[in-house]
C-alpha cells in the first residue's frame, strides 16, 4: 500500500481517469444515431421518428451545403445539411416528395424560418405530433440548381416544372441546438391550375382555394409523427398531425 505524496498520486491519476471515462461515456450517449427503417425516420438527437406513407419509396440521404444568412444578417453562413429523400412516383414522373432535413445550428436563434413571405400562400405556426411548428405553403418552381431536385432528377425520374410544397420548421434544444425541417410537395395538376395562375397576387380563384384544401388532407396523410413517451422507454404513441 502507497503512503504520503505518492499515494496522494495515485489518487489522482484515478480521479482524473474516471472523470475521463464518465465523459467518454457522456459524448457516447449524446451521439446522434439518424437512419431509415420499414419507410420510418428516425433521429436519436435531436429526438424524431417519422413514418411515412409506405405509397412513397425512401431514395437515400443526401449531403450538401447551403449558405443563407446569418441570424443577424450580417453574413452568409455556410451550412452542411443532410435531407432525407423519400418519392412517390408513376411512370418515373414525380407525383409526391417528402424529405426531412436536420443541421446543427450554432444558436437556438435562426434566421427567418418563412424565407419571403410574399411567396406563401399559407403560413403561421401549426402542431404535428405534439411540437409546435411554423409552417408555410408555396409554389415552387423546379430547378436543378437545388439540390434536392438534382438529386430526385438523378435517380431517373422526371421533374414537374412546379409543385405546391409544404414546409414544417422549428429548432430543437433539447440536446443541441438542430434545425429540424420537413417538407411535403406534390405536382400540381394539369389542367385549370398551372404554375403561373398561382402567381396573380391576392386573385386566387374557388378552384384554387379547394385544391389548396386538397393538397392540405394529402399532406397530412403523407407522414406520421410518432410520439416517444419519456417516462415508458420503448413504449410509444401515434400523434394525430
Amino acid at each position: 500500500m502507497l503512503y504520503g505524496p505518492w499515494s496522494n498520486v495515485v489518487r489522482n491519476n484515478i480521479r482524473i481517469y474516471i472523470i475521463c471515462l464518465i465523459c467518454l461515456v457522456l459524448v457516447a450517449a449524446t451521439k446522434s444515431e439518424r437512419y431509415v427503417k420499414d419507410n420510418q425516420f428516425n433521429s436519436s438527437s435531436p429526438r424524431l421518428h417519422v413514418k411515412v406513407d409506405p405509397k412513397f419509396k425512401y431514395l437515400r440521404s443526401l449531403d450538401y451545403t447551403i449558405e443563407q444568412q446569418s441570424p443577424d444578417n450580417l453574413r452568409l453562413v455556410s451550412y452542411e445539411t443532410k435531407s432525407y429523400v423519400f418519392a412517390d412516383v408513376l411512370n418515373n414522373q414525380l407525383k409526391k416528395a417528402m424529405y426531412i432535413q436536420i443541421r446543427r445550428e450554432q444558436t437556438k436563434y435562426v434566421g427567418n424560418l418563412l424565407g419571403d413571405a410574399k411567396a406563401n400562400l399559407k403560413s403561421g405556426l401549426c402542431s404535428r405530433g405534439g411540437e409546435e411548428y411554423i409552417c408555410f405553403t408555396r409554389i415552387i418552381f423546379l430547378s436543378l440548381n437545388e439540390p434536392i431536385a438534382k438529386f430526385i432528377s438523378g435517380q431517373g425520374y422526371g421533374l414537374p416544372a412546379c409543385v405546391m410544397a409544404r414546409t414544417y420548421a422549428r429548432v430543437d434544444s433539447t440536446m443541441g441546438n438542430y434545425l429540424v425541417v420537413m417538407t411535403y410537395l406534390e405536382n400540381l395538376p394539369h389542367s385549370g391550375l398551372s404554375c403561373e395562375s398561382w402567381l396573380v397576387e391576392n386573385q386566387l380563384t374557388t378552384e384554387h382555394e379547394q385544391y389548396i384544401e386538397l393538397f392540405d388532407r394529402n399532406c397530412k396523410a403523407s407522414f406520421t409523427i410518432i410520439k416517444e413517451e419519456s417516462d415508458k422507454p420503448g413504449i410509444r404513441r401515434l400523434l394525430g398531425g
